[in-house]
């Protein structure tokens, strides 16, 4: 129906894959594709999309989840060639609570993994608010954050032939243009 709409692509905003697998999303874009004719992404793939346009080497995993989840995901990233290089999360199990999280404790998160030497930061979680904290830190830090919806936004941009440069307040990787495969 979202192609009805003569849609330019389409995005599923949602990071399951990360921890179920990127075969998942993978197969869900071609899927979406294939029936629409129109190009498709997802958060968990707009991540690693951007930490590669970065050439992020030491990321760090900001996320609400749990020990096992975030687990994971390390190991889902790293078979993608992105090997969490500092890791925090909360150990929250319900998307309701991850809406709940402060800002200001993603920030410390954030602050948190650079400390530990990481060069770039990814907020992991549609539900954590983190999209405006990503200029004032990237300032603060020098270093990408990423932020798991704006990164999906500049994937979807990229596909549709969109404009990023409009967003640079949202941060660096809106200066970035995506490399479309």
């Amino acid at each position: 129906m979202l192609a009805d709409a003569k849609v330019d692509a389409i995005a599923w905003n949602g990071t399951s894959a990360s921890w179920l697998g990127i075969n998942r999303d993978r197969s869900l874009c071609e899927a979406i594709t294939a029936r629409t004719g129109v190009p498709a992404t997802t958060s968990t793939l707009a991540c690693i999309d951007a930490a590669r346009a970065l050439g992020a080497k030491r990321v760090g995993l900001v996320s609400p989840y749990t020990d096992d989840v975030q687990r994971r995901i390390a190991g889902v990233w790293a078979g993608e060639g992105i090997v969490p290089h500092a890791e925090r999360h909360l150990g929250l199990r319900d998307n309701f609570s991850f809406g709940e999280v402060e800002p200001a404790t993603i920030a410390d998160m954030i602050r948190s993994v650079v400390a530990d030497g990481a060069d770039a930061v990814v907020i992991l979680c549609t539900n954590l608010d983190g999209a405006g904290l990503a200029l004032s830190l990237e300032r603060e830090l020098n270093i990408a954050v990423l932020d798991s919806v704006a990164v999906t936004l500049w994937r979807i941009l990229g596909l549709a032939g969109g404009d990023n440069t409009v967003l640079e307040r949202w941060g660096r990787i809106f200066q970035t243009v995506p490399v479309i495969n």
